[in-house]
């Protein structure tokens, strides 16, 4: 009776430790799947939700997310569209633990640049904010370069008119913190 126990003891024992290794190779398994995630594939997780933004700046920007791509987040305050570069971003104000995260890091998509020349098809007017956190300029995109942009200044409320061209002005991507356009100014991306 007594080896009976002993040997159930021992079996019990062999398959706990079984189970530990099992434990311990699935931990180092998420392990290495979260060190390949970036911020954008945790944002993505968060689609459709409310997550607060710190600014470069310090300021706090709420939002919905609509969007994701690779080096930015687009998505809406409720009166704006807003775009803002992954290099503006200090950190994220979400609660996001059980966020289902997607299975393959977010590798493509549109870039800045992309987004900007959709603005510029659209006409949409946009007013930019300066990496200090001041508008930097109001008007419509006219051209995209590969990391720049030509605005046309006027009015964000107006429509690119010759009269009511106030000039223009060449903005660097790395310059713009956060770029504001109608509610529905985004809704392509």
């Amino acid at each position: 009776m007594r080896w009976n126990d002993l040997f159930a003891d021992l079996e019990a024992q062999l398959e706990f430790g079984q189970w530990q290794a099992v434990e311990q190779d699935a931990a180092e398994l998420t392990r290495g799947l979260w060190a390949e995630l970036t911020l954008m594939d945790r944002l993505r997780a968060a689609l459709g939700q409310q997550v607060r933004i710190m600014l470069r700046d310090g300021r706090l920007q709420t939002l919905v997310l609509k969007a994701v791509g690779p080096a930015w987040v687009g998505g809406a305050d409720g009166a704006n569209a807003l775009l803002v570069p992954r290099e503006a971003i200090l950190s994220v104000d979400a609660d996001l633990r059980r966020a289902v995260v997607p299975s393959r890091p977010l590798q493509a998509g549109p870039k800045m640049g992309s987004v900007y020349r959709m603005l510029a098809r659209r006409r949409e007017p946009v007013q930019i904010v300066a990496r200090h956190g001041d508008t930097l300029a109001e008007g419509t995109i006219d051209r995209v370069g590969y990391d720049h942009l030509d605005l046309a200044l006027h009015a964000r409320d107006e429509f690119r008119r010759t009269t009511a061209l106030r000039g223009f002005r060449i903005v660097p991507f790395e310059a713009i913190q956060l770029v504001r356009a109608s509610p529905m100014g985004l809704d392509e991306v």
